[in-house]
């Protein structure tokens, strides 16, 4: 009994610290303008980032097949930019080196800024985007974490049920936190839902332009108790009106 609740607390503490590190998300969405911006923050409260941070970018047409995609960089952000109409989109947002030290701060700097940390490790951010109905909608693009549609959620409307996989590299993730309505705001706002043992979960379509899930998860390093990578991976796609 004693071993089950120290189990409990030590992967209640990594599921804390995974939330800190994630606790701002990074989706695709549309702008006015039609571009693909890589957004930072939180809906209504986006912070300004360092547009070298999104390292890789990808394009989907209806049919499934790849497009040409270049990384927009702006000034405070960036952007998807797709050489021909996109279906699909998704990037790889680097979130830099975290680690926590005894203090319980985050510092966000290289490694060895804090001495004997609590818990650290490089972070990556991994957003994708529906934006039309697209062939091959569940098949997983590769991204070490990662939100795959069991049904095209660009053909559901406000109220529909949508079953997610979530994957850890390529493998099922049970007991995975998702967060069921990201553009809701701040994760601490919006339900949470566990996955199943097959990493399987089910949310409702909110009503509104565009949806939002995301997921984080710590990955400890083998023969570590400290070190360790961070994931966040989000699924965004437009609501059927």
């Amino acid at each position: 009994m004693m071993m089950k609740r120290f189990l409990l607390a030590a992967g209640l503490l990594t599921l804390a610290f995974a939330q800190s590190v994630a606790a701002h998300s990074v989706w695709i969405e549309p702008d006015q303008a039609g571009k693909l911006v890589i957004n930072n923050g939180d809906p209504g409260d986006l912070d300004v980032y360092d547009p070298a941070r999104v390292t890789k970018a990808w394009a989907f047409d209806a049919a499934g097949k790849p497009v040409a995609a270049e990384i927009e960089r702006m000034k405070e952000s960036a952007a998807v930019k797709p050489a021909g109409n996109a279906a699909l989109v998704a990037a790889l947002f680097d979130n830099k080196y975290w680690a926590k030290g005894q203090d319980g701060k985050w510092n966000n700097g290289p490694k060895g800024t804090v001495t004997n940390p609590s818990i650290a490790g490089p972070s990556y951010k991994m957003p994708k985007t529906y934006l039309a109905p697209v062939a091959g909608f569940a098949a997983p693009l590769g991204l070490d974490l990662e939100i795959v549609p069991q049904a095209d959620p660009a053909t559901l409307k406000a109220g529909d049920k949508l079953t997610v996989l979530v994957l850890l590299k390529g493998q099922p993730l049970a007991d995975a936190n998702l967060v069921a309505d990201l553009l809701l705001g701040h994760d601490s706002k919006a339900e949470k839902i566990k996955t199943g043992k097959d990493g399987k979960a089910t949310v409702s379509v909110p009503k509104r332009g565009f949806a939002g899930l995301e997921v984080s998860h710590f990955a400890k390093d083998a023969g570590s108790d400290v070190e360790g990578t961070f994931y966040n991976a989000s699924l965004v796609f437009k609501v059927k009106q």
